[in-house]
């Protein structure tokens, strides 16, 4: 099954995604991730995407799918995925209709407070990328990843300011997408208004929209 997770920054698609990926035998891809993994490389590539990221700015969508297209390529994609962070656009959207065939795009329907109060506590792991909450969903040990030990950092991306203006992005760009992907009869709406709620109960959720779908598979 192929599925984008879509919604506002803070709206939950890394955490959901991830605990999905091991449910349903399928990677998560986040464009995200891939791009903070090459600025880790001491390349031309690494350097020029770093620039663009420190800068806040948006890699192109040249770039983006190409890069994407090598990932669901991949013989552990052949099953499916979860894309996370993209497609972001309308036009995103269209180049990526161009490389693969979508089941369903599962929207978080997250109200801006629960995003605040989410994103201004998230810390991520500098080695694997698991997110935690330090008020909601705290690690077992304070600056440690349960999962590999690597050290829980909070992303620049993270901080008050930088949230507005992703949000203001998301507002203007992003958010079209919900009507384009509805008129396609592929939209499926989760909601949850509440921050601290335990992931596995969302999950859930997700789970019993995907299982009613022609594509599940189990």
């Amino acid at each position: 099954m192929k599925i984008v997770m879509f919604g506002p920054p803070g709206s939950g698609k890394g955490t959901y995604a991830s605990r999905l990926s091991p449910q349903l035998g399928i990677p998560k891809i986040s464009t995200g991730d891939i791009f903070r993994r090459i600025m880790k490389e001491d390349t031309p590539l690494g350097r020029e995407i770093k620039k663009i990221y420190d800068a806040g700015g948006l890699q192109s969508d040249e770039l983006t799918i190409k890069i994407l297209k090598e990932e669901i390529e991949k013989p552990e994609a052949k099953k499916g995925f979860i894309l996370d962070g993209f497609p972001r656009t309308i036009e995103q959207a269209k180049s990526l209709e161009k490389i693969t065939k979508i089941d369903v795009v599962v929207n978080l329907d997250v109200p801006d407070w629960v995003i605040i109060a989410r994103l201004s506590n998230r810390v991520t792991c500098s080695k694997c990328s698991a997110i935690f909450n330090l008020k909601y969903m705290k690690p077992k040990t304070e600056g440690v990843c349960d999962k590999c030990g690597g050290k829980l950092v909070h992303r620049k991306d993270d901080d008050a300011a930088v949230i507005q203006d992703r949000l203001d992005v998301y507002r203007k760009q992003t958010k079209p997408l919900i009507d384009y992907y509805e008129s396609k009869g592929l939209l499926k709406n989760v909601s949850c208004d509440d921050p601290g709620i335990e992931p596995g109960i969302v999950v859930n959720k997700i789970l019993q929209v995907l299982k009613g779908l022609k594509s599940w598979k189990g």
